[in-house]
């Protein structure tokens, strides 16, 4: 996710560009997830938290009531569809900032962030440069944090079908493996890349299963979220694969027109020297 070349080059949030009424249909992340941060940093009052990729401010507007108007949220999202769903989503006089940037260059001084988050986009990022930014920024004991949620076929045969429907329109598709914005899939392995920091201590992970029951609406304008839907619909056409789709929910829906969807949630930290 960085700014390096031409204003005609592709970059990695162009993918987003007319996404951001559908991300209104995906899950919120569960309130426990910033409650963990939070209990995480419960010796500090206030101060500044950084979320990095806010896409529509899903995760922002969950940090933001958990942490409570004590702290400021500078919101940073480099899509300008997504920036501005994000601020007509977020109620007036919430203490969030929207602002268009970058992982690579984050708009801030040195040594003022208590925490520094990414919700399910730190597989965009430059890594190396975003760790050096995170190393600047946060102050001594500060914490770095990276969520995610990805729908677990591990246990739900509907989440496998509904899988399967991308993999059959796009046979390069990887199952819970990364994607990168240029094409192809790779293992990320932030705990592994976190360890090796020498700026950084007390590395940990979390993970649970959550679920919601959705009906067919939702799940539809959900799965059009998503960049890979997209793909398989540029190759296979949206009448094709939104009739696949159908089809895997009219399998497992129940009397009442609802299917229930799992996901994995996953969230690793890290603190500051």
């Amino acid at each position: 996710m960085n700014r390096v070349g031409s204003a005609q080059q592709n970059s990695p949030w162009d993918d987003f560009d007319g996404l951001g009424h559908y991300y209104r249909f995906r899950p919120e992340y569960p309130p426990r997830i910033a409650q963990q941060l939070r209990a995480m940093l419960s010796s500090a009052e206030g101060g500044r938290i950084v979320e990095v990729g806010a896409g529509t401010g899903l995760f922002t507007k969950s940090l933001a009531k958990v942490f409570g108007p004590r702290f400021t949220i500078l919101a940073l999202e480099p899509n300008e569809d997504m920036r501005q769903h994000a601020q007509l989503q977020t109620p007036i006089g919430a203490p969030i900032v929207y602002l268009d940037g970058v992982a690579e260059q984050l708009p801030a001084e040195d040594s003022s962030a208590r925490l520094i988050a990414a919700a399910s986009a730190v597989h965009r990022f430059d890594r190396p440069l975003f760790y050096k930014e995170a190393e600047r920024m946060l102050t001594r004991d500060g914490l770095l944090a990276f969520v995610h949620y990805e729908p677990d076929d591990k246990t739900s045969p509907f989440v496998d079908n509904f899988l399967s429907v991308i993999e059959r329109a796009l046979p390069s598709y990887q199952r819970r493996r990364s994607s990168r914005p240029e094409g192809g899939y790779f293992d990320l392995n932030i705990m592994g890349e976190l360890t090796e920091l020498p700026a950084f201590e007390n590395v940990g992970r979390v993970s649970f299963i959550f679920s919601e029951p959705i009906d067919w609406e939702t799940f539809k304008n959900r799965a059009l979220s998503f960049t890979i839907i997209q793909k398989a619909i540029h190759i296979k056409g949206e009448a094709e694969v939104l009739s696949e789709l159908l089809n895997a929910f009219e399998l497992h829906r129940n009397s009442n027109g609802m299917v229930r969807m799992p996901y994995e949630a996953e969230v690793i930290t890290a603190r500051r020297k």
